[in-house]
C-alpha cells in the first residue's frame, strides 16, 4: 500500500487495526488460557478501533495535508509493512504488552505529525480526536492488561 493522502492515511489506520486484530487471531492459540484472554480482550478492541475510525474520513485542508502525509511515509517507509509479532519468542504478558505499545505508537507519532503540521482549526480538532482515540485506545488496552495480570 503506498500512502500519499489523508483519505490514504485513514486507510492505513484502518487496516492497521484490523491487522493487529488478525495478527492476535493468529498467535491466540499458541498462548496458554490466562494470555489468551488478554489477546482476544486486544483483539476485539483493534475491531473496535477500526470500526471508530471509519466515521473520520471526511476532513478538510486536503491538499496541504496530502503533502505532509506523503512525506511522512516518504521518510518513514517501515510504517506501509505491518510487523506481526513475533513467534521466535515466547509470547507472555509482557511481549504482548511491548508489541502492542510499539506499535500502537507509530501511529500516535503519525497523527501527532500531522496536528502539528495541521493549520486550520476544524482539521485540527478532527485530527486531534483521532489522536486522542489512539491514545485512550491504547491506554485501556494497557489497563486491561495490567488487571489481567493482577488475576
Amino acid at each position: 500500500m503506498q500512502v500519499k493522502t489523508i483519505q490514504q492515511v485513514y486507510d492505513w489506520t484502518v487496516l492497521f487495526h484490523t491487522q493487529m486484530a488478525a495478527n492476535f487471531h493468529s498467535v491466540k492459540d499458541l498462548l496458554d488460557e490466562h494470555n489468551q484472554m488478554l489477546v482476544e480482550y486486544y483483539l476485539n478492541y483493534e475491531k473496535k478501533l477500526a470500526e471508530d475510525l471509519v466515521g473520520f474520513k471526511a476532513i478538510t485542508e486536503i491538499n496541504t495535508l496530502d503533502t505532509y502525509c506523503y512525506e511522512y511515509f516518504a521518510d518513514n517507509p517501515e510504517l506501509i509493512t505491518f510487523s506481526d509479532i513475533s513467534t521466535d519468542q515466547q509470547i507472555d504478558e509482557t511481549a504482548i504488552q511491548v508489541y502492542l505499545s510499539t506499535q500502537h505508537k507509530k501511529v500516535i507519532d503519525l497523527y501527532e505529525y500531522l496536528v502539528s503540521r495541521a493549520e486550520i482549526q476544524d482539521t485540527i480538532e478532527k485530527l486531534e480526536r483521532l489522536l486522542e482515540l489512539e491514545h485512550q485506545g491504547l491506554k485501556q488496552m494497557m489497563q486491561s492488561a495490567n488487571r489481567h495480570r493482577d488475576m
